[in-house]
């Protein structure tokens, strides 16, 4: 099998999940012997591959997988999508803004058919790979797609997390039994929640990530609404050991997202060690069951208390467990492979 990987041109501008997902993925298949490229719109052909898999439903995607389709060539598409009403009556940016949001989704809810770049792309795809079932179903019920297109391919954490050394990061900011939030500071992410929740809890917060550069003004508002006690951390690499260290050293690690499907660092977090108070929209009960506290994204008092449930609690080995035996990328790329085999009519 050739397979080759593509995404939105913008996407490692300000890298997140869904960028760790596709160079995760492509390193578990190569250990697996699948061949996988980085599709160069400068020198690749589409004709020299069996597979362009593209990752993110986003419209500038589109054209790539209209000329795949023309070639003869099969698309894979990852999704990574979600849609909600209430996510689109907290979104920041006033009024208009989400008057805007709330208005496509109902538009989606009433008439699924209704045309758009992402449903174009759906329709294009040969089979549709969602990380969870909830998220297959969304894209079924709100873009009219048949169930029969898509395939469930988990996400996968990398398994040098659950020996990650707490030391690293406790030596270098002195921090011991801190709440812990990864992620890049925009709307989506909910950082200013989670700021408002925690006003005057006399437990460090500690955020790690960068503002998307559109939303340099969120990022300054949660500065400006933060404790003292808040601490605010540069982006660290995924594979900078002092992101593992930081996940291992928190006693409470926070997903408080509008939404998640599920949420890369919070499977990390979990490997580590940490207890989870994680968002309960998205697929994230899916991936965590009973494991973790839930947290209802627009409820200050809900994040509160979720946060405060999860500092109570004893570490356990239960959830680590779980990600360790489901979770962990070789899972994700034996899933993946059944998918380009079936497509391939290979064994």
């Amino acid at each position: 099998m050739k397979i080759a990987f593509f995404v939105y041109p913008s996407a490692f501008q300000s890298p997140g999940g869904g960028e760790i997902l596709l160079l995760k993925t492509k390193e578990a298949l190569q250990a697996q012997g699948v061949s996988v490229t980085l599709f160069n719109q400068w020198e690749d052909k589409l004709k020299d591959f069996d597979i362009l898999h593209v990752f993110g439903s986003v419209k500038d995607c589109l054209g790539l997988m209209s000329t795949a389709k023309s070639l003869g060539v099969i698309n894979v598409l990852s999704p990574v999508y979600w849609s909600t009403l209430q996510r689109a009556l907290h979104e920041h940016g006033g009024l208009a803004r989400r008057s805007q949001m709330a208005l496509q989704h109902i538009a989606k809810v009433v008439l699924p058919v209704i045309p758009s770049a992402r449903r174009k792309m759906f329709l294009l795809a040969d089979s549709i790979v969602p990380n969870a079932q909830v998220e297959a179903d969304q894209v079924s019920r709100l873009f009219a797609i048949p169930a029969s297109r898509m395939s469930v391919v988990p996400l996968g954490a990398d398994e040098k997390f659950a020996a990650a050394d707490p030391a690293e990061f406790r030596k270098k900011y002195s921090l011991k039994d801190f709440i812990l939030s990864v992620g890049r500071f925009e709307p989506r992410k909910n950082q200013l929640n989670l700021i408002r929740a925690l006003r005057g809890f006399n437990v460090p917060l500690v955020f790690i990530g960068n503002p998307v550069a559109e939303y340099r003004s969120y990022y300054e508002l949660c500065k400006r609404e933060a404790d003292p006690s808040t601490i605010f951390i540069d982006r660290l690499e995924h594979s900078d050991t002092l992101l593992a260290s930081a996940y291992a050293a928190s006693r409470a690690f926070v997903l408080q997202g509008w939404f998640e499907t599920p949420g890369l660092v919070a499977l990390e977090a979990g490997l580590a060690g940490a207890n989870l108070a994680v968002t309960c929209a998205g697929s994230t009960r899916e991936y965590f069951k009973e494991f973790v506290e839930y947290l209802d994204p627009a409820d200050l008092h809900s994040i509160r208390g979720a946060v405060e449930r999860a500092l109570q609690k004893d570490r356990s080995q239960a959830l680590r467990a779980h990600i360790l035996g489901h979770y962990l990328w070789h899972h994700s790329a034996e899933c993946q492979i059944r998918v380009y085999k079936k497509l391939l009519n290979v064994k």
